[in-house]
């Protein structure tokens, strides 16, 4: 005999007392019962948790000859051939709001916009459904929302039961059955008839309230994000504390915050603009005295410079800087953290072929690189042979031919 399954007789019902019909031994263990009230994963809906024979519940899986099985922390007594079971009740309250909400959201946008729904998932920490095509406009998400939140003010009874396959194929489903025998079927009085095993409030008024959060294009799909129930209540106090936090940061009304982070905005970016243009000024300042500071040989002024800098990325601009002048080649340390970085480059009229160089460094000292005959850079185990390649470098500059 399959598990009896009190949680569709009573979904309220927060203890048991259940017999003993088979324990799993493996990596967890496990029991099956006679009957429970823990729901196991399936149909887009978590499994309950809580407490048998005092022993934390921690999964519910059910088999395919119907046996639901209790996933313990540790295996039960076993002289126990009875036991008594507890369901975490807030939990399974939570699934049970957020299940009864997707019910209603998916018929509303079923009605509302001839959109069905081909996928739902709840989460501790999400819960979606997906629906073919791309995003709707606000205004059919406002329709679609109070669709939704005018059944939930009439309070229509929400019920399951299980009708023939022969029956149940002339109800109005949303989908049609998938299964041979008979059917469970919950339904939103005159709204919603949706084949489901899952567990869901009396009536649409425990739903509460239901927002939705966020429409995210997938493709040829569009997943819907939403909130129903403590869920919905929860995100609309973090709404009001971030707002009114907002607004006090800002010195302005709720009314005025989007236009008062646009303004923000536009001085950050400003900002950056003018920060990105003293950098660059101060780049080009610091080229200017590293080359009149440099040795000369046939012509080309020679720059090995180790960096103290704490951010890499001004190994490259100050490469940049540096060959953008004619007659220089460049060659540049850092160490500032980490494996130590170089770089080395040279103008375009320097007749130097840095990848030729590059060989050359890597079979004497094995240092990582590559680049092009302009320009190369690389990592070094270490700022010894990090020193060591850049002299060797230096002295194939050295030893370029006369270019006056």
């Amino acid at each position: 005999m399959p598990t009896r399954k009190l949680y569709w007789q009573d979904p309220y019902r927060t203890t048991f007392t259940a017999r003993v019909m088979q324990r799993l031994n493996g990596e967890r263990p496990g029991v099956i019962l006679n009957r429970t009230i823990f729901y196991p994963t399936g149909g887009g809906q978590p499994h309950d948790t809580g407490l048998l024979g005092g022993v934390r519940v921690i999964d519910v899986s059910s088999d395919d000859d119907g046996n639901i099985i209790h996933w313990l922390e540790a295996p039960l007594p076993q002289d126990a051939d009875e036991v008594s079971g507890e369901i975490d009740w807030a939990r399974r309250y939570d699934h049970m709001q957020q299940h009864s909400g997707q019910h209603l959201l998916s018929a509303a946008f079923q009605d509302i916009l001839y959109r069905p729904t081909i996928g739902f998932h709840l989460s501790d920490n999400t819960v979606t459904i997906d629906l073919p095509g791309p995003p709707p406009d606000d205004e059919a998400v406002n329709r679609v929302l109070a669709f939704v939140q005018n059944a939930i003010s009439e309070a229509r009874p929400i019920t399951a039961r299980e009708y023939p396959l022969a029956e149940a194929i002339h109800l109005p489903l949303r989908k049609p059955p998938t299964v041979d025998g008979p059917i469970r079927v919950v339904e939103i009085q005159g709204l919603d008839w949706s084949a489901c095993g899952g567990t869901h409030v009396r009536n649409t008024s425990e739903i509460g309230h239901l927002v939705i959060t966020r429409l995210e294009r997938r493709g040829d799909q569009t997943r819907v994000y939403f909130l129903a129930g403590g869920r919905a209540n929860a995100d609309h106090l973090q709404r009001i504390r971030v707002t009114r936090e907002l607004s006090a940061m800002l010195t302005t009304g709720v009314e005025d915050l989007p236009a008062a982070i646009e303004r923000l905005q536009e001085q950050m970016q400003q900002s950056q603009k003018a920060l990105r243009q003293a950098r660059d000024l101060l780049t080009q300042a610091e080229a200017r005295r590293l080359i009149a500071e440099a040795p000369h040989s046939g012509g080309v002024d020679i720059v090995l410079h180790i960096l103290e800098s704490d951010d890499v990325k001004e190994l490259s601009r100050l490469l940049q800087a540096l060959i953008a002048v004619p007659n220089v080649v460049a060659l540049l340390g850092w160490a500032g953290g980490g494996r130590p970085r170089w770089a080395a480059g040279r103008s375009s009229n320097v007749p130097l072929d840095m990848l030729e160089s590059l060989a050359e460094v890597k079979e004497a000292y094995g240092v990582q690189g590559g680049g092009s005959p302009e320009m190369i850079q690389g990592a070094a185990p270490d700022e010894e042979t990090m020193h060591k390649a850049l002299h060797l470098l230096q002295a194939f500059a050295f030893d370029l031919p006369d270019i006056d």
